[in-house]
């Protein structure tokens, strides 16, 4: 199930989007992709990931569902939410909630997805919920073991969670996406180097692929030099490497930097 290819884009923007197709490995929210237009990108030999959240859930998602209170995360007697988005945390051993994405994963599966990208997991990794840690860490490693039943013998690639969650789930997953504000400066710190040695070592001995994410926006040429620094840095560590401009919802950018946005 290895994940091979030399670049990634990352877009939440509901289907297609010129530019895509310059990419070897695209992460992408699957509202908007039929099955049409699904095979077009892949017969552009584009390798397409669907974006999942595993733990979050948006509140027009809990209608949606059917959750109820006892399906959620509770710290000290409240609903634990996500700032700034507002999203209440599944519990991962919800039986409701596993069974919603058990569905969900087995229908992309059956669409003809290449892989899924696993997402929100890292919210486990949050110091407010490190006292529920005990049972919160074993209920999600056991939650990805049933989603890769449900995708058998495709790439799964989980985003954060590196240093409390991906050992406990590096059975079930072929790759890992860090993402946040990697600037030169942070990835030479120490635990930063530990980072970086810890997924080396996992890749080499796993054939894991490891991705690199962050973001910057503008376009001028002091952002461009920013741009081929984090690139370059990210190759010589052994990552693959992407700087979305803003948000990933309403543009990419292009491999030569141009930014590209849904015409409105």
């Amino acid at each position: 199930m290895r994940l091979t290819g030399r670049s990634f884009v990352v877009y939440y923007g509901q289907g297609p989007l010129p530019g895509l197709e310059t990419y070897d490995i695209a992460i992408l929210e699957p509202d908007g992709w039929t099955t049409p237009l699904l095979r077009q990108l892949q017969g552009d030999q584009v390798t397409a990931l669907a974006y999942v959240s595993v733990l979050e859930v948006p509140d027009w998602r809990v209608h949606r569902v059917g959750l109820e209170d006892e399906d959620f995360v509770r710290l000290e007697g409240q609903k634990w939410v996500k700032e700034p988005f507002k999203n209440q945390l599944a519990r991962p051993d919800s039986e409701n909630w596993r069974r919603h994405l058990t569905r969900h994963v087995d229908a992309l599966y059956r669409s003809g997805w290449d892989g899924l990208f696993l997402d929100t997991l890292g919210d486990l990794e949050d110091e407010d919920l490190r006292g529920l840690a005990p049972w919160l860490l074993p209920a999600a490693a056991d939650l990805v073991r049933r989603l890769r039943a449900a995708f058998p013998d495709r790439p799964i690639l989980v985003n954060n969670g590196l240093w409390r969650v991906v050992p406990f789930i590096a059975d079930y997953i072929d790759g890992v996406c860090w993402e946040g504000d990697l600037t030169p400066d942070i990835l030479k710190k120490p635990w930063a180097q530990a980072m970086i040695d810890f997924l080396g070592r996992a890749a080499q001995e796993r054939g894991w692929v490891n991705l690199m994410l962050t973001h910057l926006s503008g376009t001028s040429p002091s952002s461009l030099q920013q741009i081929l620094r984090f690139s370059e840095d990210a190759d010589r560590y052994g990552f693959l490497s992407y700087v979305a401009p803003g948000d990933y919802a309403h543009a990419i950018r292009l491999r030569d930097g141009r930014v590209i946005g849904r015409p409105s």
